[in-house]
């Protein structure tokens, strides 16, 4: 089995759920926790249209989990993992088409929209695909050779594969197949390449590269990003050009961190950590919601802060700042706020301390 990066999604979806029905016997959709909601068109539509291709209904009572145990040892499939209704249909052009007509994207198949999380099982019972929509998990039971083939037939459908542990296969393929989310992690990368900027889809990035000192201009064009993380031993600067990322909502940074800690491996003071300052330019990211920079030697935050209307969340913890600028008390709109030298665990500990 083989874990996809993201969910296929438009032209890819269609042409995945055409692979996967020519692949499967049936497949399975499903009520979880038994939370139906009494009036929801779409649903009622879904079971409806799908209802000539029903096979079999399984109902998994108050959270069985030894009836769940029994289930999933019979089908080997990720569709169960607690109590609700499954339904079985009829793998076939038919219903195939009906798939296709009521989701773009796998991801599509959540509650309150739609039943839950798509499966497709071969004939044994175990899964040729599955999905498990809330915690992003998606994945297909082929081999290597059969993922290279999918991922040159369908562009968008971006499979984890062996190649991939070559850094430079992996970028190849994220560009190829447009993919929306990457991970990149114990690369020994030093720096990323300027090719960052052709991940012209890209929404979510996270980078876990302790070596990576400095993030390139071509990382500030791209233009569709909503989540950056980025977490690395030492950074020497947060670039003004950040501004450029018109649509990101999430922005984390985090220093004094190892992908690959030995016993020769040593954290840096705060004092050491090149990261001094947060550029004014950040104020021009209207869409942010989230900011938190950690372990650097932060030592003041910029008023431009105050510009930002959408952050609900502010946590720039283990810096060097003494206290909280007066300006944060002026952003009413922000829910959760943490300025500290200390991580917010070791305030933790303090507080109790101080407590007794």
């Amino acid at each position: 089995m083989l874990r996809m990066y993201t969910d296929p999604k438009g032209e890819a979806y269609k042409q995945v759920i055409d692979v996967a029905i020519q692949n499967s016997e049936c497949f399975v959709l499903g009520y979880k926790m038994g939370d139906l909601p009494s009036e929801n068109q779409k649903y009622q539509s879904v079971l409806e249209e799908l209802k000539p291709y029903l096979i079999k209904t399984i109902v998994i009572k108050n959270n069985n989990m030894e009836e769940v145990i029994q289930i999933r040892e019979a089908y080997r499939s990720h569709a169960f993992y607690c109590s609700g209704t499954y339904y079985f249909y009829k793998s076939c052009e038919e219903s195939g088409l009906l798939l296709k007509q009521f989701a773009g994207s796998l991801s599509d198949w959540i509650f309150p929209n739609l039943l839950e999380d798509l499966c497709f099982l071969k004939k044994d019972g175990e899964d040729y695909l599955y999905s498990v929509v809330h915690e992003g998990m998606y994945g297909i039971n082929v081999t290597e050779n059969e993922a290279i083939e999918l991922m040159d037939q369908i562009t968008g459908l971006f499979i984890e594969i062996e190649a991939h542990r070559d850094f430079n296969r992996l970028l190849d393929d994220a560009i190829k197949q447009k993919t929306d989310r990457l991970y990149i992690s114990g690369y020994r990368l030093n720096k990323l390449p300027d090719r960052i900027r052709e991940l012209t889809e890209i929404r979510w990035l996270e980078i876990f590269e302790q070596d990576l000192y400095r993030l390139p201009q071509a990382l500030f064009e791209l233009s569709k990003l909503e989540s950056l993380r980025i977490m690395t031993a030492d950074l020497e600067s947060i670039p003004g050009s950040i501004s450029k990322l018109k649509n990101l909502k999430e922005l984390q940074i985090n220093c004094a961190s190892s992908d690959r800690p030995d016993s020769t491996w040593r954290t840096k003071s705060k004092e050491e950590i090149s990261l001094n300052r947060i550029p004014p330019e950040i104020g021009e990211l209207e869409q942010l919601e989230q900011l938190t920079i950690n372990y650097t030697s932060i030592q003041e935050l910029p008023i431009e802060l105050e510009k930002l209307k959408r952050l609900r969340s502010l946590n720039i913890e283990n810096c060097m700042i003494d206290q909280k600028p007066a300006f944060l008390q002026r952003m009413k709109q922000l829910e959760y706020v943490n300025v500290s030298r200390n991580s917010i665990f070791e305030s933790l500990a303090l507080t109790e301390y101080e407590k007794d």
